[in-house]
């Protein structure tokens, strides 16, 4: 198929050659006199002499787009009204053949993605992974923001949820539809921070409409303008320019494709990453496509609608530069992108993996990290989490240690932010990060999520490119006007930055004793009723202390992390290990924490023998919770830790992860969970394994049967430290008997068992009471049934 002005003249020369000698005269003549709008008439002389080639090409010269609706209107009056038809119908077919080409080209260019670590080569079909994002069309008050912000974990999800059915749910396929008034915007601005998907949305967009299943009837051509590849040093060009490269065809019949502006979509992605300011409204306006311009002159004319103003817009933008678009666009459509539902994260982490045992083990790792979790609702972070367990998962069993704490997490997730300017600004990137989790721990001594203008200029980022990186910017109404805060992308990140600030060099200007004693007074601060909030900092500083993750840090940002937090996170251990009575509870749980976040055996080791009795009875555990007193437990120096996990609420999965520290556990007090016979047949084979020194176990109320009895009394039976059993309140019967009996044979130190409120019926209660009379004439023993 021929293009661009090519098409147009063989169509022509095709329609003249059907013509005889006395219709091309007719034809001649009538163009003598047929008014052309907006142009002029062939010269008269040139149009006697012209040969049917010769007029082509000369109508064409002279007519340009409007070349052929000219001669079928001129068919029309000479009655030659089958040849207009034709021409029309051939036109309108050439026409949208150039649409399906392009189409093919949008196609070609958007239906694969990359994963952040893919190697040269490897990539995966967009329809594949992409999941639909919660979308909402409406500003919600300051008060919700805080709530959203504050929120963790599960009821974080629950709060997107609900927003996005009271504040106007919309999918992209809606975008563009009329208000309630009936009014359809021209311009939609499509707002959300950093990693949240804006970019993703809009390759969707473009591959769905090249593939005919979005916005078909309302827009005949989709074009994507990246921002963050658009150069300051551009050569003038022209918006025609501009839609050529787009169609990547220097044939493309320019005059067709913007002779109806009503039916172009003109995407600019990422607004806020434009490498230059947009000119002044009152500088190099321009209504021609075709008048040669700077790109800022170009995407200013787009936006003001000064060029092709009938035309159609969606701006992507992070919140903090959507205040920039406000001189330029008018009446804009706003919409905001949320993230992932919990429906949209289990789909996305299971397209992501397709082998559902591994999707559900990466889904494990974040549902049980209540942090990560949180912020997973970010596709970004989702990414990153998938693509490093994917790794991990090609060799081993279970995650290893690349994201096995909630700090190497965030941490990965910031530098994966930060090295979106690490090569424009490498100067003055330590210091504005330095500034900006200034402006967190700011923040969190304060208990303040929300920041002013000012609070920016106290902490030198009013004008610092990573506010717009780091930072979500709101507009909210304050009385009859406004006024825009600052936050991070949610409070756990915030509380991440601010543990940042101490580990980051420290600022020439300011005293390192002053930092240290900012520290201290945070470690003591943070051990005080009413001061949880400072929790998750405290964690993620033991975290950032490690040796592992400051060499990656120092390796990532090219500079030595500061050496204060270390030597004061040890102090501060060692004084909670020596406090008596001892901690226990979600404050011992939370210590643990930090053990855990550091991973270092060696600080285990000096601390966690100081707890031989750990009691979080009544405490609702994740199994990351599990994995940590494991942790702990493991790198003990003791081996007869009295652990108290009454009601907890576990099953058997948290059984796994308590596996490795069971081995240095005398006492398991594990009455009223949901073990049921999986856990406990999970708990023998950790016992069997690890030679346990066990000498007190407590299993009542656990949804124990006799399906778990046989393998349970065999595994205690081998037992040479067992003194104390508890199997009340479960529902063993008879059939469970003869097992406890050979128990009772063979595991010569158990001299106490608790079998009541089970269901062995009159004659096995008679067969144990009769054993335990003949146990009870060798040594002392106690049954309670």
């Amino acid at each position: 198929m021929a293009s661009g002005g090519a098409m147009v003249q063989d169509l022509l020369l095709d329609a003249l050659e059907d013509l005889g000698q006395e219709e091309f005269e007719k034809l001649k003549f009538k163009l003598r006199t047929t008014a052309v709008p907006g142009g002029k008439n062939i010269p008269l002389g040139r149009l006697e002499k012209a040969k049917r080639e010769e007029l082509v090409e000369l109508m064409v010269e002279f007519y340009e787009d409007k070349a052929v609706a000219l001669i079928v209107t001129i068919f029309e009056d000479i009655g030659l009204k089958y040849n207009a038809s034709k021409l029309s119908e051939v036109f309108g077919k050439q026409v949208q053949g150039y649409k399906r080409k392009y189409a093919e080209t949008v196609m070609e260019n958007y239906q694969l993605i990359e994963d952040r670590n893919s190697l040269l080569g490897e990539s995966s079909p967009l329809n594949e992974r992409f999941i639909e994002l919660l979308i909402i069309r409406d500003h919600r008050p300051q008060k919700q923001k805080e709530h959203e912000l504050a929120a963790t974990g599960r009821r974080h999800l629950e709060i997107l949820e609900e927003n996005a059915s009271v504040y106007s749910s919309t999918a992209t396929e809606n975008l563009f539809e009329p208000d309630k008034s009936g009014v359809t915007p021209r311009t939609v601005v499509l707002q959300g921070p950093a990693g949240i998907g804006k970019s993703m949305t809009v390759q969707k967009i473009m591959l769905d409409w090249a593939a005919g299943e979005l916005y078909q009837g309302l827009f005949d051509y989709v074009f994507c303008i990246r921002c963050r590849e658009l150069s300051l040093t551009e050569e003038a060009k022209s918006l025609a320019d501009l839609i050529i490269e787009q169609c990547q065809d220097m044939y493309a019949p320019m005059k067709e494709i913007l002779a109806f502006p009503e039916k172009l979509l003109f995407i600019i992605d990422g607004f806020d990453e434009l490498p230059f300011s947009l000119q002044p409204e009152d500088d190099h306006c321009c209504a021609s496509p075709s008048s040669k311009m700077s790109m800022q002159g170009i995407l200013s004319n787009l936006l003001r609608k000064t060029l092709l103003p009938k035309s159609y817009l969606l701006i992507t933008t992070r919140p903090g530069a959507a205040e920039r678009l406000q001189g330029y666009v008018k009446f804009p459509r706003f919409a905001e992108i949320l993230g992932f539902s919990e429906k949209g994260r289990r789909e996305y982490f299971s397209k992501f993996f397709k082998d559902e045992g591994k999707a559900n083990l990466a889904l494990r790792f974040i549902e049980n990290t209540t942090a990560v979790s949180t912020i997973c609702f970010i596709p970004m972070v989702c990414c990153i989490i998938c693509s490093v367990i994917k790794v991990e998962l090609e060799t081993e069993d279970e995650i290893a240690d690349t994201l096995d704490t909630t700090t190497k997490v965030f941490v990965q997730f910031s530098l994966s932010l930060l090295k979106h300017d690490s090569q424009k600004r490498k100067k003055s990137l330590l210091d504005e990060f330095r500034n900006l989790c200034s402006l967190a721990r700011a923040g969190i001594l304060e208990q303040k999520i929300l920041f002013e203008e000012d609070d920016l200029k106290e902490h030198n980022l009013a004008v610092s490119d990573l506010k717009d990186l780091f930072l979500d910017r709101r507009t909210f109404h304050r009385g009859i006007g406004r006024h825009s805060l600052y936050c991070f992308l949610h409070l756990c990140f915030q509380e991440f930055c601010a543990a940042m600030f101490y580990i980051l060099p420290g600022e020439k200007t300011r005293a390192p004793d002053d930092n240290e004693m900012d520290l201290k007074k945070l470690l003591d601060v943070c051990e005080k009723p009413g001061n949880e909030h400072l929790t998750l900092t405290v964690r993620f500083l033991f975290g950032l202390s490690s040796e592992k993750v400051q060499a990656f840090l120092e390796e990532a940002m090219q500079c030595k992390m500061s050496d204060l937090a270390k030597p004061l996170l040890l102090q501060r251990a060692e004084e909670v290990a020596a406090e008596d009575p001892p901690r226990k509870g979600y404050r011992l749980l939370n210590f643990f924490h930090c053990l855990f976040e550091r991973q270092e055996a060696e600080l285990a080791r000096r601390v966690v023998h100081r707890f031989q009795t750990i009691n979080i009875s009544f405490k609702t555990l994740s199994v990351l919770d599990c994995r940590v007193l494991a942790f702990c437990l493991q790198h003990s120096t003791i081996q007869d830790h009295a652990i108290d996990l009454t009601f907890c609420r576990l099953k058997t999965h948290h059984m796994k992860a308590l596996a490795p520290g069971i081995q240095n556990c005398a006492i398991l007090e594990f009455g009223s969970n949901r073990l049921g016979n999986s856990g406990v047949n999970v708990l023998c084979t950790i016992l069997k394994e690890l030679d346990c020194n066990v000498n007190t176990l407590n299993l009542g109320e656990n949804f124990l049967t006799d399906a778990c009895a046989q393998e349970l009394c065999a595994t205690l039976s081998t037992s040479k430290t067992l003194v104390s059993l508890n199997l009340s309140d479960n529902s063993f019967t008879e059939a469970t008997v003869p097992f406890i009996v050979h128990l009772l044979k063979t595991c010569t130190g158990l001299s106490i068992l608790y079998l009541n409120d089970n269901g062995f019926g009159d004659k096995g209660r008679k067969r144990l009471k009769q054993h335990v009379k003949k146990i009870e004439s060798e040594r002392p023993f106690w049954l309670w049934l």
